[in-house]
């Protein structure tokens, strides 16, 4: 329906091609968002790097921040260029800890976060995009998976925020 107009515009213009030539335009707008939404999206948070987690969690618990960061990667970042040429999607960490925070406040809580993660051994992962569409290609292809967060510590971790949910109750 869209290229429509142009199907008369080519009859009245009398130049042959106009009809074919939006339609080719479309599907390749179609495929290259497609493309680039996969790159954005899926990379950071696929990888043999990355963890998966058997149990649901509480919102805005401990075990739910731990797992926004356990479980999405940043692309490279820092300058104004490059974060504006990921769209801001490169701080995948940032958005996922505080998905309410403007695109620009990513920048300065990154090294926040990365200090905080560094402080407890928690890995924080920052990598190429094409790096990381290796290891979800890798991973979509049975070449490797995603690692299992250890069950142990997944149930201590969620006894804890259960812990701490019915303390706040309590008062």
């Amino acid at each position: 329906v869209l290229p429509l107009p142009y199907l008369a515009l080519q009859q009245f213009l009398g130049i042959h091609g106009l009809y074919r030539n939006a339609i080719i335009n479309l599907a390749l707008a179609d495929i290259l968002t497609n493309i680039h939404g996969f790159v954005a999206v899926v990379t950071n948070h696929a990888g043999d790097d990355m963890y998966r987690f058997r149990k649901g969690c509480r919102p805005f618990s401990g075990s739910f921040y731990l797992r926004q960061v356990l479980a999405s990667v940043n692309f490279d970042m820092g300058d104004d260029a490059t974060d504006f040429m990921h769209g801001w999607l490169n701080y995948q960490i940032e958005h996922h800890l505080w998905p309410n925070l403007s695109m620009l406040s990513y920048q300065k809580s990154a090294p926040l976060v990365r200090e905080i993660c560094n402080k407890h051994g928690v890995p924080y992962i920052q990598e190429n995009v094409f790096v990381r569409l290796k290891k979800t290609i890798d991973i979509m292809v049975g070449n490797t998976s995603m690692k299992w967060f250890p069950e142990k510590y997944e149930i201590l971790y969620l006894e804890q925020d259960s812990a701490r949910e019915a303390s706040k109750s309590v008062k």
